[in-house]
């Protein structure tokens, strides 16, 4: 018997039998004309489904199961939206059953009219412990499948960052200028740091920040006030001018500051220190304005990348990576693979989400044209996938196999992947 009801879910869905001679339990030719729509909510597993027993067509729901006694135990029995379920399809036939009128519910059996080895490869996926559960099957899935799979994870990749920077759209109640301040201050933190530096960008307006444009050491002293960093006794001048600076600015704007063990340094390289990622931002706030505007123009992808070159952090970050601790002179600029980053989860889901928004799928077309010439990404998920027979050309593949394997491989839902479903029906 299978292991789960899922496979006779997908038996059904995509009809993995022979559909002609079928008969029901008690012997009356069935004929299927709809599977019907898969239902993932409460009630029956598939609804608008049309089946022909005998001589008359019957249109309703499709309730499945290991075994017909599990209608019992599920207490289907009492629950009048089973009422209009019209086959009963079960591996294995133990018990008739009826609606809540008396009726008998038709009954179909798989166990007999499937092919085992469907059952048998979906158990040795679920069952295993590998990495990535087809890791021995992989390798042999043609390239046109395995592209298909990631073109699918990607779009859904972008929907669910799309929807987060939604979440922030609908905070600023419709401003798409502070939407993309917060998401770029939050693409900023990196992973490590990306939560305080969103609350930082939500506590600190930019229209704050842009009262102060001609003054790069207010515009410091705001960001690294507003992030609690400055809440101690300092040795060094600069942090101390800083700290006075704010001390006023605070005052005027009534400003709340972060807890400051909110900032992650342990585990993290120097380079990306909240403090270094700070000050790029700071930078970048004092050399640009209307980001949000400048996006949307920019039609050549290299432009991109130049929005964030040549940043001029503070003179202290040279040979600084905190307050008061001096280190040998460093290069303060932010790195290409930070750009890229920068690029990866701040602009292009904003694109993306911004083309959704407005209708354009001119600006859809813009986010995946830049995913498509970044290169992959190179962490222990692609190097993985990678080994086990996946092609990554770039960052558009990459982040697709992320979430592939995340939300995919991780929870073992190859019923839902398409190069699951290949390897089942090979």
């Amino acid at each position: 018997m299978p292991s789960s009801e899922a496979i006779l879910h997908f038996i059904w869905n995509y009809k993995m039998f022979n559909p002609l001679g079928l008969r029901t339990t008690n012997g009356e030719v069935l004929q299927i004309i709809s599977t019907g729509i898969h239902n993932k909510d409460a009630g029956p597993d598939f609804h608008q489904s049309k089946i022909k027993i005998g001589e008359t067509i019957w249109a309703g729901n499709i309730e499945i199961h290991l075994k017909s006694s599990d209608w019992l135990k599920h207490h289907h029995d009492v629950d009048k939206a089973y009422d209009n379920v019209i086959l009963h399809v079960v591996w294995e036939y133990d018990v008739d059953i009826k609606r809540t009128d008396g009726t008998i519910i038709p009954v179909l059996e798989l166990k007999d009219i499937i092919d085992k080895k469907i059952i048998d490869n979906y158990d040795l996926l679920r069952q295993n412990n590998y990495w990535i559960p087809c890791e021995n099957q992989l390798p042999s899935v043609d390239n046109f499948t395995k592209q298909q799979a990631l073109d699918r994870m990607m779009m859904e990749r972008l929907e669910d960052k799309a929807n987060i920077i939604k979440e922030i759209y609908q905070f600023n109640k419709g401003n798409w200028e502070n939407t993309f301040y917060i998401t770029l201050a939050k693409s900023f933190g990196f992973k490590v740091n990306n939560l305080p530096l969103e609350i930082l960008a939500k506590q600190l307006p930019q229209n704050i920040l842009a009262k102060h444009k001609n003054s790069f050491l207010q515009i410091e002293a705001l960001i690294f006030g507003v992030s609690g960093l400055l809440d101690k006794y300092f040795i060094d001048d600069y942090p101390n001018k800083l700290k006075v600076e704010y001390g006023f600015l605070q005052k005027k704007y009534q400003l709340n500051n972060l807890e400051p063990s909110l900032w992650k340094f342990s585990k993290t390289r120097p380079d990306n220190f909240a403090t270094i990622r700070l000050a790029q931002f700071a930078a970048l706030v004092f050399k640009s304005s209307h980001l949000f505007s400048k996006i949307i123009e920019i039609k050549d992808r290299a432009n991109y990348f130049q929005l964030f070159e040549d940043l001029q952090v503070s003179t202290y970050w040279k040979n600084h990576y905190l307050f008061d601790k001096l280190v040998d002179d460093k290069s303060v600029n932010v790195g290409k693979s930070s750009i890229q980053n920068i690029l990866i989860n701040a602009i292009v889901p904003l694109l993306f989400f911004y083309g959704k928004q407005v209708g354009n799928k001119q600006f859809i077309d813009r986010a995946l044209d830049i995913l498509e010439n970044i290169p992959p990404e190179n962490n222990v998920i692609i190097k993985g996938l990678k080994e086990r027979g996946l092609l990554l050309s770039n960052s558009f593949d990459s982040q697709a196999a992320i979430h592939l394997k995340k939300n995919y491989c991780d929870q073992k839902k190859c019923l839902n992947c398409g190069i699951g479903l290949k390897i089942l029906s090979a």
